[in-house]
């Protein structure tokens, strides 16, 4: 076994600026010596938000890691993919217009955005792994042929994985349409009768129909149903529920998640091996990921900028920084009900990164 991986760490003041943001992205990259991997056609992966949003990394700091890929030698595209669910995002053409809308202009930034699963998400290719849950994964093929990639990523609580950083932005985040359904093939979600209320705000959010009336109740208090076999476990219906009445097997569906996401994070990181870094943001800490098209406040102390080129220790070092700044973890502040630290010990049990880091603060 390798020795502790280095985690680089640039503290940033409390609700900073994108200036000082942009600055702090600068002397993290450089301290983590992530210029070295940079070659060629560089993806910038990242998270543009969803509509709405308010929690994803600003237009000014994209282009400072921008001028910092060039700088390197390097050709920087900025990408991601479609998703499952309804939404501005799932296809190439509503989200390249929506990374518009952000701010994130080829003259704001300095780069062009190219979406890495083409079209309609089918753009792939099945990269073979050794995995517990998986053989091979589905990722996105012009994620796949890029020359190397900085990962930038937030920091934030997640309603099915308890919290989502660096190794969801890459499990997840690169992983075509049929990727992202296998990832999410075993979380599937039920209506309580006893909280539906029938007020059906549940059924703009499902990408597949998949929920409707309880054709079961028929001459009593309608409530909402879901259809397992056109569910995709999205979460979606979670997240817009006001009354409590969607619920997850957590216990088994969660941890299920977490294992495949750090799985295709694998898949992805073995074919780039030694040509990438990536960058971690710990700001703006928000209860639901970047995904959910609402502006929601932080829940917690900002911490700064992570760097490094190994997925699990900087996510470890996320949750530890958290928990000291805070006194619990980010899933005790955002979804107590789950624990995310199955995709970290899954992550470093398959050879994804490793769990034991050494912090080097950037002054």
């Amino acid at each position: 076994m390798g020795g502790p991986a280095v985690v680089h760490w640039v503290e940033t003041s409390e609700r900073a600026g994108e200036e000082e943001l942009a600055r702090a992205a600068r002397r993290a990259f450089a301290a983590a010596g992530l210029g070295s991997r940079v070659r060629g056609l560089t993806a910038i992966k990242s998270h543009f938000g969803e509509r709405g949003g308010n929690g994803f990394v600003p237009p000014r700091v994209i282009r400072e890691v921008v001028g910092l890929v060039r700088a390197a030698g390097g050709t920087p595209f900025l990408t991601d993919t479609t998703t499952l669910y309804a939404g501005r995002r799932t296809n190439a053409l509503d989200y390249g217009a929506l990374v518009l809308e952000h701010g994130f202009t080829p003259e704001a930034v300095g780069a062009p955005f190219l979406c890495a699963d083409g079209l309609v998400g089918a753009n792939e290719t099945e990269v073979p792994i050794e995995g517990v849950h998986h053989r091979s994964v589905a990722l996105a093929a012009d994620a796949l042929r890029a020359s190397s990639a900085v990962i930038v990523s937030h920091a934030t609580g997640h309603l099915a994985a308890g919290f989502g950083a660096t190794i969801k932005n890459i499990g997840m985040g690169m992983a075509s349409r049929r990727g992202k359904l296998r990832q999410h093939s075993r979380l599937r979600p039920e209506v309580d009768p006893d909280r539906c209320i029938g007020c059906e705000d549940c059924l703009p959010n499902c990408a597949t129909g998949a929920i409707g009336p309880d054709a079961r109740r028929a001459g009593r208090t309608p409530v909402m149903a879901i259809d397992a076999e056109r569910c995709t476990g999205c979460g979606e219906c979670l997240a817009s529920c006001r009354q409590d009445a969607i619920r997850f097997d957590w216990k088994v569906g969660s941890r299920r998640l977490q294992e495949a996401m750090a799985e295709y994070a694998l898949g992805w990181v073995r074919r780039m091996a030694g040509r990438f870094g990536c960058l971690t943001f710990v700001v703006h800490v928000t209860k639901n990921c970047d995904c959910m098209g609402r502006r929601e406040a932080p829940l917690c102390p900002d911490v700064g900028v992570l760097a490094g080129t190994d997925p699990v220790a900087i996510d470890q070092a996320v949750c530890d920084l958290l928990r000291e700044r805070n006194g619990r973890t980010l899933e005790a502040m955002s979804f107590p009900k789950l624990d995310g630290s199955a995709q970290l010990a899954h992550g470093e049990r398959i050879g994804l990164g490793t769990r034991r880091y050494e912090l080097a603060r950037v002054d």
